[in-house]
């Protein structure tokens, strides 16, 4: 990973965080990427003190024009860009039933999460590929595989990220780009990492009488494994992916669920 490229797209949320960690501990060229500068500043100080190389990159991906305009900067800057994280999450409803969810509430589950696969995937690969091979990776949630009540939304969403990685992929395959997905449970210390999840696990919890805490003991005990992923497992497997190690995969979700799904 010596001197790649990475940029990675909710480099300030919980899981960005850990990626950015683990690649610059590889030796690649850290770029995160997110709405707010504060945070960004925060974590590449921290990548920088323990020796990383690592800028921020304020941009918001509903913008199409500024990522568009930001990616470009970017890729002036260093020659180009070999791999690309898509972190980003957006707050979406979970749990209620057809009958009173909204319409809106029902297209918060795809619409942010779509939108943000198509505009990075579109601003990025003109600047990717090529001599140079590159990899687009995105982080999804498991319920693409689950029949859950009161999920609507996130389920179609969670779908659409699955699917959109195949149809990137014999894109722009012939171009030397691999397009991949890790499809995770839900990340076991991500709360106490300050993640948004907090504000979906905890109605949830509330609605069953239980803490956050005991709401995710629940799920690891639906998984075969009896066990969730925690972040640095998640950024490990994406350490992986991203690299040459795994050059001959792509089209590819990566099940990372301790069994909760099974394909």
């Amino acid at each position: 990973m010596k001197e790649n490229v990475v940029l990675i797209f909710g480099g300030s949320g919980a899981i960005g965080r850990s990626v950015a960690h683990r690649l610059a501990q590889e030796g690649a060229q850290i770029f995160v990427a997110a709405r707010h500068r504060e945070k960004l500043d925060s974590l590449v100080e921290n990548l920088r003190a323990v020796g990383g190389k690592a800028e921020a990159v304020v941009v918001d991906v509903h913008d199409e024009q500024d990522t568009f305009n930001q990616v470009a900067n970017l890729a002036r800057q260093t020659g180009g860009i070999d791999i690309v994280v898509n972190a980003t999450g957006f707050m979406h409803q979970q749990g209620k039933h057809i009958e009173t969810l909204t319409l809106a509430e029902f297209r918060q589950g795809f619409d942010p999460f779509l939108t943000a696969q198509f505009t990075i995937a579109k601003a990025v690969t003109p600047h990717m590929g090529g001599e140079r091979s590159g990899c687009i990776l995105s982080v999804v949630a498991p319920a693409a595989r689950m029949a859950m009540a009161g999920h609507a939304g996130h389920i179609v969403g969670c779908a659409g990220i699955e699917a959109f990685t195949k149809a990137l992929a014999s894109e722009l395959g012939p171009r030397n780009i691999r397009v991949l997905c890790v499809r995770s449970h839900a990340i076991v210390d991500a709360v106490q990492a300050g993640s948004y999840v907090q504000e979906i696990f905890g109605p949830k919890a509330q609605a069953m009488g239980v803490t956050v805490d005991e709401w995710l003991g629940g799920a690891a005990q639906s998984t075969m494994l009896k066990r969730l992923p925690d972040l640095a497992e998640v950024a490990e497997v994406v350490s992986f992916l991203v690299s040459e190690r795994a050059r001959m995969m792509t089209a590819t979700t990566v099940n990372m669920t301790a069994g909760a799904t099974t394909d």
